[in-house]
């Protein structure tokens, strides 16, 4: 995992967040068990190439004023635009050397399926595992192999990922859940077939027609 390093500036209560944004600078802050919080302001176009890397599992250098000390942190929360999606704040969370942090990493499907070239569909399940570990083992994302689906369905659970038990503890899965499945594709006679419509009860059928004369009539 290399270091992604983000410069900020620390930002003064008189300094207004509206204005802050009208000049392509975002609001923000840091904070942590050991870290005060620290009001920030960072330039737009520089948190948007590092959120493109870092996600929310990535250690970012928070380079506050070019401090010789910089922050280990995580990207907590954002907000954005609703329109533009720009970002409108963002929250860091500092991080405590040797005590595990909880967060999601996201899955890279790698390789391809002969299942999926066979007419199986692809459906995935998880896109991404909540984990605790120290923040030196974290990385990037981890890998789902789709060689692995070779028949139609075929699935890759979470043990069939290879995480290792030692370094990650994962939340809310189990090692039988389905990661990602081969699915039967849909039956072409399935989407061709008649749509059936159900049986008027006896006599419906001439209520309906004469309904339809006196509408007429009318």
């Amino acid at each position: 995992m290399k270091d992604l390093v983000l410069k900020a500036q620390k930002r003064t209560s008189e300094e207004n967040s509206r204005d802050l944004r009208a000049t392509r600078i975002v609001p923000a802050v840091v904070y942590g068990k050991t870290q005060e919080a620290i009001s920030l302001k960072i330039d737009a176009s520089d948190l948007l190439r590092m959120y493109r890397t870092a996600w929310e599992s990535h250690i970012i250098l928070l380079d506050v004023e070019g401090e010789k000390e910089k922050i280990e942190v995580l990207i907590h929360d954002s907000q954005k635009e609703p329109v533009s999606g720009e970002f409108i704040h963002m929250d860091f969370f500092a991080l405590t050397r040797g005590e595990k942090l909880t967060t999601k990493i996201s899955l890279n499907f790698i390789n391809d399926s002969a299942a999926v070239k066979a007419g199986a569909l692809l459906n995935e399940n998880v896109k991404e595992i909540e984990v605790s570990c120290l923040p030196r083992d974290l990385v990037d994302s981890f890998e789902v192999d789709l060689s692995q689906l070779k028949e139609i369905e075929d699935v890759i659970r979470l043990s069939d990922l290879g995480i290792d038990t030692e370094k990650f503890d994962v939340h809310n899965l189990h090692d039988e859940d389905a990661i990602v499945v081969a699915g039967k594709p849909a039956k072409i006679e399935d989407l061709d077939a008649p749509i059936e419509t159900p049986d008027l009860p006896e006599g419906a059928e001439e209520k309906t027609d004469d309904a339809a004369e006196e509408t007429k009539e009318a």
